[in-house]
């Protein structure tokens, strides 16, 4: 049985396209965990409804504490041998359980991912371009998701084997929680399938916290040094891939606000410092994905120059 685990907070308006695309999966062996996280609004009430119109949906009511806690407490009682992860503002395509099922039983693989689709509130996704599937050791689908490339550092859009959940939760009290945990996840196994066809949607919400600068602006940059570190104590051959992928982040941050050297000085300093260094290498790294070797290339006329050329893209 999969379990699948949706941390709900202040989403009235999106919960029920999320809970009708997981009660029409193809693949029915499963449970539906709704997490309650102490919603103010009718989203509890929307909880137990649902619940007692169907059996294959539980409800957790707990006091908030957000969404890594709400995750951590939803897989503390799953009952199935695996568990994914939706957030209750996205939605799946039918037949995600089945694909991501597919792919670990018929390759022997430990952790099965799918593709993403991200949209705008307002929009709807596109649809897929060319499917192709993977077969990667643990090891080196940890360098494809520093390196951005078939994997992303979403703990969503992923089947996880349920002590494998378990033995790495979600860090409390912090944003950019996947970054932090999904690493784990493929360090500590043997084999990950992976299809590019995108079965998970992503809203991107207007107005989301994740789009201004402050706290998970911090530990964004945060949760990139970790990931070098981590590679530094366990695996120095792909380093490189985790430079590639805190120089994206970093400049990422950089780019969020204008005010960033009046208001945040110390930050300022230690992004360009970083990426003054860092430029060259990535340059140099012919796995680093495009993106980030034209922003290298930018930073060669100053960090201000990347600046301008990113609001030149975005009119």
């Amino acid at each position: 049985m999969i379990s699948i685990i949706v941390p709900v907070y202040k989403v009235e308006k999106y919960l029920d396209i999320c809970v009708q695309s997981i009660l029409v999966q193809t693949y029915k062996d499963f449970e539906l965990i709704l997490v309650d996280d102490g919603s103010p609004d009718n989203c509890p009430a929307l909880c137990d409804a649902y619940a007692a119109r169907y059996d294959c949906i539980r409800v957790l009511h707990k006091k908030n504490g957000g969404l890594s806690d709400a995750r951590n407490a939803g897989t503390e009682i799953a009952k199935g041998d695996y568990v994914t992860y939706v957030d209750s503002d996205d939605y799946i395509a039918k037949d995600y359980l089945e694909i991501l099922y597919s792919l670990v039983s018929k390759n022997g693989a430990d952790i099965a991912v799918t593709g993403i689709e991200i949209f705008d509130e307002g929009e709807f996704p596109k649809g897929n371009g060319e499917i192709k599937e993977y077969i990667y050791s643990g090891e080196e689908a940890l360098e494809k998701m520093l390196y951005q490339d078939t994997i992303d550092t979403s703990a969503c859009a992923m089947l996880l084997p349920i002590d494998v959940a378990k033995k790495f939760p979600f860090p409390v009290g912090m944003y950019h929680e996947d970054e932090l945990t999904t690493y784990k996840y493929y360090s500590s196994v043997q084999k990950v399938a992976v299809t590019t066809k995108k079965q998970y949607y992503y809203l991107q919400r207007t107005g989301s916290i994740m789009h201004v600068f402050g706290k998970t602006s911090m530990d964004e940059l945060d949760a990139a040094d970790n990931l070098v570190h981590f590679c530094e104590e366990n695996y120095p051959s792909i380093i490189p891939a985790a430079e590639s992928k805190k120089f994206s982040d970093y400049c990422q941050v950089f780019l969020l606000s204008d005010d960033i050297k009046k208001c945040y000085p110390e930050v300022y300093d230690r992004i360009c410092q970083y990426l003054r260094v860092k430029k060259f290498q990535i340059l140099r790294d012919k796995k680093c994905r495009r993106k980030n070797r034209v922003a290298a290339f930018i930073l060669l006329f100053g960090t201000g120059a990347l600046r301008v050329v990113n609001k030149l893209i975005k009119k």
